[in-house]
């Protein structure tokens, strides 16, 4: 008889274990570090793609302003020659020296609108040059912070997989002690039920559903070979007192 309430006992352990081992799985899919760790990766990469993006800007503004001090550079050649050919005496028909005026009052305008924008992109560069600089600060801060997490989420999965591990190992020594016909028995229950199969008696009371049970009950579960079930739930019954 003790034989037999001991394998029964070692049986509702194998199935505590199971569930035991699920939770753990869980746990080991959804470590805070991990998840924490999975989202600042995240938050660092659309980072640094905002940090090529502002780049590029800045190499465009570089090159645009380049681009207008050649043109400005072209504007005020330009402006020299008519300005050399308007006051050397050369042109005396009015009507010409007053297209060469018109002509140079409208070079010196579109010099000055060239002189403006390009102090524009100075500005705009500048403040560009500033702001990158700080983002790489900001970068090289969360680089370091992602590589703290990725140390303290390499640990805590570990720690979490050596106790599933231990668990699994527990539940496999646990297996090779229990008969082959109870394991059936409980592979069958478990089939049917979909959940925890296995019920411990205390004090009088189901382990699952919690029902009182008669006392007729206890007799019948110290039997060998004679399962009991819950009326209620279902469960095999297993004495625990």
């Amino acid at each position: 008889m003790e034989q037999y309430v001991r394998q029964l006992r070692m049986l509702w352990q194998l199935q505590e274990l199971e569930q035991q081992m699920q939770v753990q799985e869980n746990d080991l899919q959804g470590i805070p570090s991990v998840k924490e760790h999975h989202q600042k990766q995240n938050e660092l990469l659309a980072f640094q793609k905002m940090l090529q993006e502002n780049k590029k800007k800045l190499a465009m503004a570089k090159k645009e302003q380049r681009r207008k001090e050649l043109e400005l550079q072209t504007m005020i050649d330009l402006l020299e020659r008519l300005q050399h050919k308007l006051y050397s005496g050369e042109i005396i028909q009015v009507r010409e020296l007053e297209n060469l005026e018109k002509k140079v009052q409208s070079t010196r305008k579109d010099k000055s609108s060239l002189e403006d924008d390009i102090l524009q992109y100075m500005e705009i560069i500048e403040q560009g040059e500033n702001d990158y600089s700080d983002d790489r600060k900001i970068q090289a801060e969360k680089e370091d912070v992602l590589q703290q997490l990725e140390i303290k989420a390499q640990k805590d999965v570990q720690v979490a997989q050596r106790k599933l591990d231990l668990s699994r190992k527990q539940w496999e020594e646990l297996r090779q002690n229990i008969d082959a016909d109870l394991l059936d028995k409980y592979a069958e229950l478990s089939r049917h039920l979909r959940g925890r199969c296995i019920s411990l008696v205390q004090k009088g009371f189901c382990g699952i559903c919690n029902v009182s049970l008669p006392s007729s009950f206890r007799a019948r579960m110290l039997t060998p070979g004679q399962f009991v079930f819950c009326e209620n739930c279902g469960c095999l019954l297993v004495p625990g007192d």
